[in-house]
C-alpha cells in the first residue's frame, strides 16, 4: 500500500511538473489580405498607386523643368528589348507583367504596406517594392529589394507613372519603331 501511495504521489508530481513546463509562445499574427486591402483604402497615396497599371518611364530630357518633358516612356524596355515590367497593384497582390506580352506575368501576395512621406514600401514574402514619388505629378522611382527577378522579362523600370497619364508625356509611345 505504501508503494502504491508513493507511485501515485510521484505520478502526480511528474504531471504537475510537465504542466508547469508548458510555455505560452506569443502568436505572431500575419496581416491578412483583407487587412492589407483596408490599408490601401485608407490612404490617398496608396489609392493613387493602386488605381491602375503602372508604366515604366525613363528620363529623356534631364534639363527639362516640366515633368511631362523630363520623363518619357522607357524606349529600350518597351520598344526594343521587351524586357521591362508593367506593374499592377490591387491591394492584395502586386503583379509584374511583361510590357510586350501582358500574358507573361508573375504575382506576389502583399504581406504588408508601409507609407512614410513620399515613400511606399510594399512587402511580399520574397521582395520589398519601394516606390517613391519624385514629383507632385505621379511619377515614382522604384527599387526592388530581395530575391532577384527574372530580368529577361520582368526588369523593373527606374520610374513609373499611371497608364492614364502616359499620353500627357512628350515621349509616350514607340512611334514607328520596327525593332
Amino acid at each position: 500500500m505504501k508503494k502504491l501511495f508513493t507511485l501515485a504521489l510521484l505520478g502526480l508530481l511528474t504531471l504537475g511538473c510537465k504542466q508547469g513546463e508548458k510555455q505560452d509562445n506569443p502568436i505572431k499574427e500575419e496581416p491578412t489580405g483583407i487587412a492589407v486591402s483596408q490599408v490601401f483604402e485608407q490612404s490617398e497615396a496608396l489609392k493613387k498607386i493602386s488605381s491602375e497599371l503602372l508604366i515604366p518611364m525613363e528620363i529623356v530630357e534631364p534639363n527639362a523643368k516640366e515633368v511631362t518633358t523630363k520623363y518619357g516612356l522607357e524606349f529600350g524596355g518597351n520598344c526594343y528589348a521587351c524586357d521591362v515590367a508593367n506593374i499592377l497593384i490591387d491591394g492584395e497582390m502586386i503583379t509584374l507583367m511583361n510590357a510586350c506580352d501582358l500574358n507573361s506575368q508573375i504575382s506576389f501576395i502583399i504581406e504588408s504596406v508601409e507609407e512614410q512621406g513620399q515613400q511606399i514600401n510594399i512587402r511580399t514574402k520574397l521582395h520589398t517594392f519601394v516606390f517613391e514619388q519624385v514629383d507632385d505629378y505621379p511619377v515614382y522611382s522604384l527599387k526592388v529589394i530581395g530575391e532577384e527577378l527574372d530580368e529577361s522579362i520582368f526588369r523593373e523600370g527606374a520610374f513609373y507613372t499611371l497608364r492614364s497619364l502616359l499620353q500627357t508625356f512628350e515621349v509616350h509611345d514607340c512611334e514607328d519603331f520596327e525593332g
